[in-house]
């Protein structure tokens, strides 16, 4: 594992985003001699301007090439749902609801997790109903789909823990055509979840960067599944990693990237590598999520999903993250 200082971390973030949205412009001058010297540059069709022309961790000579169509830096009045799906699938302890929990505010994508009276989530899955919750979040899903490059977001934690998961993560469509035993029916990686550890003081700091895949038991339909959760012992040494931060991810806007390719697939906080696995099942073509999830006290395991954990009251509703940019970049 890779590890830098406070002072190196700080200065890898000021050189590559030359503009904070909370700050206002980072070194005037600097900027505008790279004006004059044509370094930055931006169009109404590309915005390919200093702070997004390169992944952070970019290497000297590597040459990426921005993927609008499932990047976005939030600075319109509101969602460009030409990008994202408004009415996502439905899974988990609560509802997807985008109309009310979604918004853009000061250039930050602000996502918002709600109790309210239970209610029944839109849609059924096949292999039974799940229980009315209260609970209604929000979620960004690309409708563009892509694998291998880097993926990078700037988040800002919700201030509610234990009890809410901001995550950005990756994942495909879960394909139960493939019978053929030991083909990869899905595949996800999760980018960065946050928060998601109730317990011990100090959990809050604990960020998980996992791995997750259905591959084909040789049999049809559902029953044809075996899924590769991270936290089963058989399968958390090839897709399981856990990270301490060295901050309060509820505090501050932090990056949260990784870097997909053939072989490997590497995770970075602030651009600094946290996590590395080999690239065994992640080869599907996956869409861009960001999303806000319900975690214990307030949501429980129960028949391999999470449902509505009905002995708590569910205090310190509504809370809500915040989300600077995504951007999604390939390698050419």
């Amino acid at each position: 594992m890779k590890t830098a200082g406070p002072d190196t971390i700080e200065l890898k973030r000021t050189s590559h985003h030359m503009y904070d949205k909370q700050s206002g412009l980072v070194g005037a001058g600097v900027v505008a001699v790279l004006m004059f010297l044509g370094i930055v540059c931006a169009s109404p069709l590309s915005a390919q301007t200093a702070k997004n022309v390169r992944p952070l961790t970019a290497k000297p000579g590597e040459n990426w090439t921005i993927r609008w169509n499932r990047s976005d830096d939030f600075n319109g009045s509101q969602v460009d749902w030409r990008k994202w799906f408004k009415k996502p699938e439905q899974f988990g302890a609560w509802s997807w609801d985008n109309d009310t929990n979604v918004s853009v505010e000061g250039g930050n994508l602000v996502i918002t997790l709600r109790r309210g009276a239970a209610s029944e989530p839109a849609g059924k899955e096949k292999n039974g109903g799940r229980k009315p919750s209260p609970y209604t979040s929000g979620m960004l899903k690309s409708y563009a789909a892509g694998v291998y490059g880097y993926y990078e977001a700037k988040i800002k934690g919700t201030p509610l823990f234990p009890g809410a998961s901001p995550a950005f993560w990756i994942y495909s469509r879960i394909d139960d055509s493939i019978v053929e035993a030991g083909k990869v029916r899905y595949s996800e990686i999760d980018i960065v979840e946050l928060t998601q550890r109730g317990g011990a003081p100090g959990n809050e700091r604990i960020s998980d960067h996992n791995l997750h895949a259905i591959l084909s038991n040789g049999g049809a339909g559902i029953r044809g599944r075996v899924w590769r959760r991270p936290h089963n012992p058989e399968f958390k040494e090839a897709q399981a990693n856990e990270y301490r931060l060295p901050f309060d991810p509820r505090d501050e806007f932090h990056i949260y990237g990784c870097r997909l390719d053939t072989s490997d697939i590497a995770w970075y906080v602030d651009g600094v590598e946290v996590g590395r696995k080999k690239n065994e099942h992640w080869h599907r073509r996956m869409n861009v999520a960001l999303s806000l999830g319900l975690r214990t006290p307030y949501a429980k395991w129960e028949n391999n999903r999470l449902v509505p954990n009905e002995r708590n009251a569910g205090e310190g509703f509504p809370t809500s993250m915040q989300v600077d940019y995504v951007r999604v970049w390939e390698l050419e």
